[in-house]
């Protein structure tokens, strides 16, 4: 690049079109702080989209940060996992230095909470869980990388808008972990966002990745009862709230909270590391545990996951199908955790027993937390990684720096046979009509008609399809009444996946092959319930690898053991149109 296209001094913006190691494009400017500013750029060899984050030049020319991010970014690359936005690349140019991550549309967390606090309504408890759980497995998968993420909390957790898919993000002031118990790093004093910081990290001890499971339970906190465990416009008195204070049940702000939930959430907030569970591993164990009993505490949701297993019923004829994003939740069925990690089922739990601290610490302990804030803020400003940092916002209206995909399960061998599906002796009550026309929360409008005894709900819209190969008038799932149970219903997702970055659909050789039907995920049977004008969908999300597709050049023309292929669960809320 011709050096009079460059900006005209450090720290100036660059200007649309300016490329980056010879392939980013600048296309606009998508966020900014005190580290850095990103933008959204096209890779010029594939054409798609990417987050570029520029450092800032007085930063970008100090060895010692320089280093630290290439350290910690080549720990980061090695993170392969679908909660985690990836980082796709570290470029040093011209003395400048740039991260290149994945971009998708959509929002975070933050700003889901500040929409239905607008609103006037709370998250749904089984959409609340299903980001939680995602999150959570993003985090596990930097800590068996031996990466603390250290700022986790809602502005770090980003939801694709395509289908709800959950990300962690901006590992800006990330450690290893074997660093952070050495006391080793430039990173020194207090670090972290002072709402979800753990109270070791309150007062600068040394810390381990169970920080991390602090501050996802103060997440889940704030996804429940949409408030915060502890308040106040002074950071400093937060902090010490955290040290001192016991993380509140969460019933009181939201009574259809099952105690078991509740248990799990003051456990991973407990004030003492060993108190806490070990990994997080062992916290979704819990939380799969607890959700059985969410389930019965739901009355709203009326999903009956327990019921006995009859005879498999047969899959349905081939159709089409995505699913429409959002919420998930997981009943527990089993003590297995998604990711191939098997834990015990973990017994009752309890909340830890309030801790005692002698109340002659605390004008010693205020006055550390005060010093130790004002070094740590110090280095909070001086230090970057990741898509945004702790001050940054994006620009609106925008995307955010995005990309996730649900929790996943590995195939097994039978992981696409149709599950078990319960029977039931009592006669069929008489089920809704829900003929008509559904919005889902994504956007996404269907027309439903009731076609060989099911109800297909059939793709309005065609374009909010992009990509897929679907037509206007195909089933995109249907929806079977069972039997016996009033406004409940199983799922056929009929799905087809997205065709590899770069690629796209021969529309006529691909029809028939890149397709499936789903039943299940993981053997557990997709279902839906009605609850008054809101429709709620359990389906898959499927995640096909590139040997799923046969290609000639960037088109596709066959697709192969789709069946076999990884899935989640992802919940999507309909709405019935007036």
């Amino acid at each position: 690049m011709p050096s009079d296209t460059r900006p005209p001094a450090p720290g100036y913006p660059l200007p649309p079109g300016f490329v980056v190691d010879k392939k980013y494009s600048i296309e606009r400017i998508l966020g900014e702080g005190g580290m850095g500013v990103v933008y959204v750029a096209k890779d010029l060899l594939t054409e798609t989209q990417v987050a570029l984050k520029a450092i800032r030049t007085e930063y970008a020319s100090r060895a010692e940060y320089r280093d630290r991010i290439l350290t910690e970014g080549r720990a980061l690359a090695k993170i392969d996992h679908p909660n985690v936005v990836r980082l796709n690349a570290i470029v040093i140019e011209d003395g400048a230095l740039y991260l290149v991550m994945q971009f998708i549309e959509g929002e975070s967390v933050e700003d889901l909470l500040a929409r239905h606090t607008s609103e006037g309504r709370p998250v749904p408890v089984p959409e609340a869980l299903r980001i939680f759980r995602q999150a959570a497995l993003g985090v596990a998968a930097a800590h068996r990388e031996g990466i603390i993420h250290r700022d986790i909390k809602p502005a770090n957790i980003l939801l694709r808008a395509r289908d709800g898919a959950v990300k962690v993000t901006d590992f800006g002031i990330a450690k290893a972990e074997e660093d952070a118990k050495a006391g080793r790093g430039k990173t020194r004093g207090v670090i972290g966002s002072a709402p979800y910081m753990a109270p070791e990290q309150c007062v600068g001890k040394v810390i381990d990745k169970r920080v991390d499971i602090y501050s996802l339970g103060v997440v889940l906190y704030e996804l429940l009862s949409g408030k915060l465990p502890f308040e106040s416009d002074n950071v400093v008195d937060m902090m010490i709230q955290h040290v001192k204070e016991d993380v509140p049940s969460v019933i009181p702000l939201r009574p259809e909270v099952s105690p078991p939930l509740d248990a799990v959430l003051r456990r991973a907030c407990a004030r003492k590391p060993e108190d806490r569970f070990s990994s997080c591993e062992e916290l979704l164990a819990a939380l799969d545990h607890a959700s059985g009993a969410e389930a019965a505490h739901a009355p709203t949701v009326g999903f009956q996951m327990g019921a006995a297993p009859a005879a498999p019923r047969a899959p349905a004829p081939a159709m089409p199908s995505t699913a429409p994003g959002a919420p998930q939740f997981q009943p527990a069925v089993s003590s297995t955790i998604p990711g191939n990690v098997s834990a015990p089922m973990p017994a009752p739990i309890v909340p830890p027993p309030p801790s005692s601290e002698p109340s002659s610490r605390w004008t010693t302990l205020k006055l550390g937390l005060l010093f130790g804030a004002m070094g740590g803020m110090g280095v909070l400003a001086a230090y970057a990684f990741g898509l945004l940092r702790t001050d940054e916002k994006p620009q609106k209206p925008g995307p955010v720096t995005a990309a996730s995909q649900p929790t996943t399960t590995a195939p097994s061998a039978s992981a696409k046979a149709p599950a078990p599906r319960p029977s039931a002796s009592a006669p069929a009550p008489p089920q809704p009509d829900l003929s008509g026309s559904w919005t889902s929360d994504s956007g996404r409008a269907y027309d439903v008609v009731f076609h060989d005894g099911a109800y297909e709900f059939r793709i309005h819209d065609v374009s909010q399809f992009p990509g897929q190969g679907y037509e206007a008038g195909e089933a995109r799932f249907r929806l079977l009444p069972v039997d016996g149970e009033m406004e409940t219903y199983w799922v056929e997702d009929r799905i087809r996946p997205f065709p590899p970055e770069g690629t796209r659909y021969d529309l006529q050789r691909s029809r028939e092959t890149c397709v499936e039907i789903w039943t299940d995920v993981g053997g557990r049977p997709l279902r839906a319930q009605l609850d008054g004008a809101r429709l709620w969908v359990r389906m898959a999300l499927v995640e096909p690898a590139a040997s799923n597709f046969s290609r000639q050049g960037s088109v596709v023309v066959e697709c192969m053991g789709l069946d076999q292929a990884r899935a989640s669960e992802v919940d999507s809320f309909l709405t019935r149109k007036k």
